[in-house]
């Protein structure tokens, strides 16, 4: 095997170095144990409620009168009901097949066949049926099938993601591979599986709503002689849906502590092989490959609306890393160095998972793990991409699947790199300038006073110098930290309902706020933010915009500026109206669901209330045709600008009776999600090129002091 992509391992090696610890042994003991009292809890619900209507059947019941009749039929179909009940998820058993990802012929990729062979050979772990690549950044292993690996000897398959193989060097591409490899080396992934299957049935009949449900209504609206048995077996549902909710939450509670020894003792794996340094540094690079890819997937999406594709993402990807390259070594030559060895990659931080729902320890954790003993080695920097033959057409291969799974399109034409880049730059544009206020405009909507109020506060300017603009970022600075105050603990509340923090609780105006009433807590922080930018801001606002329209008034660009102004209130009442649109649709749905008893005609009255607001909003988003539009990045027209608010540029009108039926109602809900994510987007964009003009306009000043 041609082995020249293959990363040297470390020598001496501790004996024993990965064998599994008896926390390890012990978790798997009670993650075993947990998963028996289930299986024996299920039987024993099945064979009961199967001799129940077993007994129902063969009762004899006395005397035949129509009454008797009636309660017989009735105890029968209780009885089937339940028995079907606990059986139902059998009707729906698959071996999920994952479309977004593409198989590899080893014998096409002989270096990476060679890779992972010899990872195999040096983990001891068993070679994967399959090896597939998907677009992400992530690597995994799976069984082949699931429902199969519970009862006979399955075979595991590899996925490794291109984001993955773009974002790491080849010493951390091996130690993440080898970390799979741990996991096919472990005996307790079978448990896993017995506990997905739980999870899978318990699931079904504690949250699915399918068409025996329906059933179960259509029996309960029936006439109350016929419909007494279904009445009956109701709180037996409750009481077996509750029951079952336990064992839910103490499976995953079981299978979450093995999970976390399962990852360390996968990491030992890898350090066996490629040293401490190597899955730690892996794992500090993720987020920053992740959020490159994301980045990237989101822009072919922005670009699509434009009819912009590319034959290959990752060459964009790749340059999206290159691009954050050099900030990237700042911070690793930044670390701290560890006593241990090498860098402090993570400290003890709030960005830890501790959660014991997590499968994953927190990085902290794993770095610690990787350290004990620390192994020293040298790190391979040569890129992953080699082990892969004809890499382009895999990228190419990978891409099209991305548009077709992700992004549900086509592409016939592609344009070249040069023009995705173009689109990639102009969708960055004026981001700095956001920055360098703060980013006071990222969560609130700027307040531009009428033309005459900013005439009349030109007109009280006594003098114009750099100082004003120096005295608005001072005081944006003071405005800010309150703000910044308030996002802190916000963040800290989803950290502590996320499970991503040790914090059990924050406190807020003398008054301290657990995990019970977290969503409380955050609306306060909320509330007190926005009333903070309500209160606070506008006179900063007033004062911002009227020193511009000064220099504007200097530099004779008062109308242009004035134009952008104009244009920015517009896109900001579109804004307000559809968020307000969307709270008052939900607040209708909110009251509908409140109902003990929906009439159909309730159900068209908020059909009616849904279909007059999405027309409404169409109507203002049509009222944009009597601006005068000046053109944003990406976006050159009205058309466009409808276009990227709504697919389409309108919200089509669903049937008022059938809202719920045909899926109305949830497009509605998607499209309007969606179209306040755009507006977003776009409301950025929209300050990003106010702000660029004010620069512009700072030369005024520039020269002015140049001629003094």
């Amino acid at each position: 095997m041609d082995l020249k992509y293959y990363p040297e391992s470390p020598n001496d090696i501790p004996k024993n170095f990965t064998s599994l610890p008896s926390s390890y042994q012990f978790k798997a003991f009670l993650a075993i144990l947990s998963i028996i009292l289930f299986f024996l809890l299920y039987a024993a619900l099945v064979t009961g409620l199967g001799y129940l209507a077993y007994y129902a059947i063969i009762y004899d019941m006395g005397s035949v009168n129509k009454l008797s009749i009636l309660l017989k039929i009735g105890a029968i179909a209780g009885a089937v009901m339940l028995f079907v009940f606990t059986l139902k998820f059998i009707f729906k058993i698959k071996n999920h097949k994952r479309e977004n990802r593409i198989k590899l012929n080893l014998k096409e990729h002989p270096e990476l066949k060679a890779f992972v062979y010899k990872i195999c050979k040096e983990t001891g772990a068993p070679k994967p049926k399959s090896v597939y690549v998907d677009p992400d950044v992530n690597a995994y292993v799976s069984y082949t099938n699931m429902w199969l690996s519970l009862f006979f000897p399955a075979k595991k398959d590899l996925t490794l993601g291109l984001g993955l193989i773009s974002c790491i060097n080849l010493s951390e591409f091996k130690a993440v591979t080898a970390h799979e490899f741990g996991h096919f080396a472990q005996r307790s992934m079978k448990i896993g599986s017995y506990i997905i299957s739980a999870n899978t049935i318990i699931h079904d009949m504690i949250f699915t709503r399918d068409k025996w449900d329906d059933l179960l209504d259509q029996w309960r609206g029936a006439d109350l002689r016929l419909s007494i048995a279904a009445w009956a077996i109701t709180p037996v549902i409750w009481v077996i849906r509750q029951i079952l909710n336990l064992f839910y939450q103490f499976l995953n509670i079981m299978y979450g502590l093995l999970s976390q020894e399962m990852e360390f003792n996968a990491d030992k794996v890898a350090v066996s092989i490629t040293g401490s340094d190597a899955i730690v540094s892996a794992l500090w690079k993720l987020d920053d490959g992740s959020t490159c890819w994301n980045t990237t997937v989101n822009h072919a999406y922005l670009a699509s609306q434009k009819n912009i594709y590319v034959d290959n993402l990752y060459i964009h990807n790749n340059l999206a890393l290159e691009r954050i390259d050099s900030k990237q070594t700042e911070r690793l030559t930044a670390l701290p160095t560890d006593q241990r060895g090498g860098k402090h990659f993570f400290a003890s931080s709030e960005h830890s998972k501790v959660s014991m729902y997590a499968s994953h320890p927190p990085n902290d954790h794993r770095e610690n793990n990787a350290k004990i003993p620390y192994i020293a080695w040298k790190a391979d920097t040569r890129s992953p991409w080699e082990l892969l033959t004809s890499d382009v057409a895999l990228q190419e291969d990978m891409t099209k699947l991305i548009y077709k799974q992700y992004l549900n399109l086509t592409p016939e034409e592609f344009s070249s790199e040069q023009v995705f880049e173009d689109f990639i730059k102009a969708e960055s544009h004026g981001k700095d300038l956001l920055e360098d206020y703060d980013n006071t405009f990222e969560n609130r909507f700027i307040t531009i006073p009428v033309e005459n109020t900013i005439l009349s506060g030109v007109a009280a300017i006594s003098s114009l110098d750099s100082s004003n603009i120096q005295n608005l970022k001072d005081s944006l600075k003071d405005l800010m930290q309150p703000v910044r105050d308030i996002e802190t603990l916000m963040s800290k509340a989803n950290q502590i309902a996320g499970g991503t923090t040790k914090e059990k609780s924050f406190s807020f105006k003398e008054k301290t706020y657990t995990k019970k009433s977290l969503q409380d807590g955050y609306m306060e922080l909320f509330n007190a933010r926005e009333k903070l930018f309500d209160e606070h801001f506008k006179q900063w606002d007033a004062d911002f915009c009227t020193i511009y329209f000064a220099l504007a008034k200097k530099a004779k660009k008062d109308k242009e500026l004035l134009t952008l102004y104009k244009q920015h209130n517009a896109l900001t009442k579109l804004y307000r109206s559809f968020l307000e649109s969307k709270n008052s649709i939900y607040t209708e749905l909110n009251n509908l669901q409140a109902k003990t008893e929906v009439t159909e005609l309730q159900i068209n009255a908020f059909g009616r209330i849904v279909n007059k607001k999405t027309d409404e909003l169409n109507t203002e988003m049509n009222a944009l045709y009597e601006l005068s539009f000046v053109p944003l990045p990406n976006i050159d027209d009205l058309g466009e600008l409808k276009n990227a608010i709504i697919e389409g540029g309108e919200f089509k009108p669903e049937s008022e009776r059938k809202m719920f039926e045909d899926g109305g109602f949830a497009r509605v809900s998607q499209n309007l999600e969606n179209a306040i994510l755009h507006l977003q987007r776009i409301d950025q964009k929209s300050i990003a090129v106010i702000l660029s003009m004010h620069k512009d306009l700072e030369a005024v000043l520039e020269d002015a002091s140049e001629s003094a």
